[in-house]
This record gives structure tokens, C-alpha cells and sequence, in this order.
């Protein structure tokens, strides 16, 4: 059903318009006269506008010329409506921008043949223009895609390969005095859980790769492989504002214990998400740690960087306390203090660190808000 508006200053031929529409389906508008078509055209915005061209105040060819002039109602269709039948009158409505003309008197049925067609021909310029919309925005879209995942590239690259400056041609060294280090059994968990048959190197692969894109998600700054472990380290260089490193690597230990029950789910189907995550073991602790850069130019051997410091080999000692004791997420209380309200605890213990020195107080941590 379309929403036709009528403008016709004699209240009889109005309503006889209105009524041949109306049997014909359409809901109709009636105005008395141009200036008030005009305004009702505004408000309304009708898909199709029969009008007089003999009115007081402003006239059928005027209303046009207005219509035609005013974005948002320029593209209504309209029909002409005049007893006079020369065609001097017909080229003034054409010219003025009227679709049909019809002349008085007139049957319902030419009338609705009339609005039929110009309805019909709105619609399928409608549809062509929604169509070719379509296909530009889906253009659009696409281009879009390739340059954000273009940018995302580039962004992995720089995150999980930044490296420092140089000083002349020696080795570096980057020192943190706040960060936090996870370490992750990622690679013998992954081995320890496979069945017979399965593709090792495949495997090992994706599920380095599901966990350096959940580290870099979370900002990790440096991802560092350590034997059978990924270590990430998080740390904001002074001033910084926002989410902090310890509370972005707790949510990134989290979120790797639900990537790694998901992976070990597709290489075990129907082992409860429990049973899948129960190999890994990650632990977290806060505190200074330095990152050597060592090259061997004269060999050609790549570049490899080293992490040191009580902070790592702390770190080192949680992850193999939560292997021994079955937890999933190790991490030191004192990483905890500021972070109680958001996350979610459970057992407790305290991990030895050596003869010589103080044992470390470990809390394992069951979630994050």
C-alpha cells in the first residue's frame, strides 16, 4: 500500500480523486491547496503527489517548481491534474517537472493505471539505487578489511618483534623496574596431552600461535620462547594510563587456559574442558627484570635476547610448583594487592625459592572479572 497525497482546491473533485485511489488500496492525503500540499509533502513525505494545476495562493506548476527545488521531497513523483487539454498547458506542467498529466475528466481507472506506473517506476529506481548501494558498500567493506588486516599485520610484527636501539655494534641490555612476567608450560603440556597419531608439529604450531595472538590481545610487550615455555612479559613505559600490565597478564592467563582446553577439545574430542586444560601450568610474578640482546656477527647466527633477574627465576619456581601441585594459574600475592575485588582465588601455599632466601607466598588464581 502506497501513501498517495491529494491537492485539489474543489472539495468535490477532491474527494472523488481521494476515493478512486483509495478503492484501488492506497492510503491517501487531501490538501486544499498549494501551499498547504506543500507543507503536508514536508511532513509526510508521500511516494506519490496527484495535483491541480488551476489553484488559488499557489498553483499545480509552482508547487512542482518548489517540490523539485527542496531536498528530501525533490524525487516524489506527480501527476498533473487540468481540465484544460492543450498541449501548450501540458509541455508548462512537463517542463515545470510533473512525471504524468492527466486531463479532467478522468476515470478511476485511467487514474489508477497512472499512479500504478509511476509507483512502479519509483520502486525500481529504488531497487536499482539500494542495489548498486549495496554493492559499493560491500566494495567499501572489503577494501576496508584488507587495510585493517594489513595494519593488524604490521601491528604483530612491530609488538612481537620490537627491539631497542643499539648502542654501536655490541650487544644491549632493556631493564624493566616494574613488570610482570608470565610463564607458560605451553610446548610440553601440548606434547604430554597429545594422542597417538596425531600431527606433533601441527599441533605444537597452532597452539603457539592461538597463544601468541591471546598474549598480544592483552599487550604483552615481549614474547620470549624459554625451552618448553613462553614467557611474556608486561610492562608501560612511565606515565602510562589505562588497564595495568599485572591485570592484563592475569586476564591473558586466563584467557590461555580456555584457548588451550579449546585446542586440546579439537585434537580430543569429547574430553571435558576440565580434563583438556588440566597439563598447562602458568605463573605470574612482579618485579625488575632485564632483557639482554645477544649477536654473534661474526658467525651470522640471528640475534637472540635473554631475560634475567630473581623476578623470572621466581616467576620460574611458581610455574613448577603449579605443575607439581595441578594448578592452572599460579601467581605471587603480592601481584594480587590492588586486584582482590576483580579476581577470583583459591588455594594457597608457600613456594620455596631456595635454601638462602624467603619462601614466596602463591595464590591460585581462578579468574578475573
Amino acid at each position: 500500500m502506497s501513501l498517495i497525497l491529494v491537492i485539489e482546491d474543489d472539495r468535490i473533485q477532491r474527494q472523488v480523486t481521494a476515493q478512486a485511489l483509495k478503492s484501488a488500496g492506497h492510503e491517501v492525503l487531501e490538501a486544499p491547496d498549494g501551499v498547504e500540499g506543500l507543507q503536508s509533502a514536508r511532513t509526510h513525505r508521500p511516494d506519490l503527489i496527484v495535483c491541480d494545476v488551476m489553484m488559488p495562493g499557489m498553483n499545480g506548476y509552482q508547487l512542482v517548481t518548489a517540490l523539485r527545488e527542496e531536498e528530501g521531497i525533490a524525487d516524489i513523483p506527480v501527476i498533473m491534474l487540468t481540465a484544460m487539454t492543450e498541449r501548450a498547458h501540458m509541455r508548462t506542467a512537463m517542463t515545470s517537472g510533473a512525471d504524468d498529466y492527466i486531463a479532467k475528466p478522468f476515470s478511476f481507472q485511467e487514474l489508477n493505471e497512472a499512479a500504478s506506473a509511476l509507483l512502479a517506476k519509483r520502486k525500481a529506481q529504488h531497487d536499482s539505487f539500494v542495489n548498486s548501494m549495496k554493492s559499493e558498500i560491500t566494495e567499501a567493506l572489503d577494501e576496508q578489511k584488507q587495510v585493517l588486516s594489513g595494519q593488524y599485520e604490521r601491528r604483530f610484527v612491530e609488538e612481537l618483534n620490537s627491539r631497542w636501539e643499539r648502542v654501536g655494534e655490541g650487544n644491549s641490555e632493556l631493564k624493566y623496574e616494574e613488570a610482570t612476567v608470565l610463564v607458560v608450560d605451553l610446548f610440553g603440556s601440548t606434547l604430554q596431552n597429545l594422542p597417538s597419531g596425531t600431527d606433533t608439529g601441527n599441533t605444537v604450531r597452532h597452539a603457539y600461535q592461538a597463544a601468541r595472538d591471546t598474549l598480544y590481545l592483552f599487550r604483552a610487550r615481549h614474547l620470549l620462547a624459554y625451552g618448553n615455555d613462553l614467557l611474556a612479559i608486561f610492562a608501560d613505559p612511565p606515565g602510562s594510563v589505562g588497564v595495568s600490565p599485572k591485570m592484563r597478564a592475569a586476564r591473558a592467563a586466563c584467557a590461555l587456559v580456555k584457548a588451550r582446553s579449546n585446542l586440546s577439545k579439537t585434537a580430543q574430542p569429547g574430553v571435558p574442558g576440565d580434563a583438556a586444560s588440566s597439563g598447562i601450568a602458568i605463573a605470574m610474578h612482579e618485579g625488575p627484570i632485564t632483557l639482554l640482546l645477544v649477536s654473534d656477527p661474526l658467525h651470522g647466527d640471528p640475534d637472540a635476547t635473554l631475560a634475567t633477574g630473581e623476578t623470572l627465576n621466581a616467576a620460574r619456581s611458581l610455574q613448577e610448583f603449579a605443575q607439581a601441585s595441578h594448578w592452572r594459574i599460579a601467581c605471587s600475592r603480592a601481584m594480587l594487592v590492588g586486584m582482590e575485588e576483580q579476581t577470583k582465588t583459591g588455594r594457597t601455599a608457600a613456594v620455596s625459592l631456595g635454601p638462602l632466601r624467603q619462601a614466596l607466598d602463591a595464590v591460585e588464581l581462578l579468574g578475573v572479572s
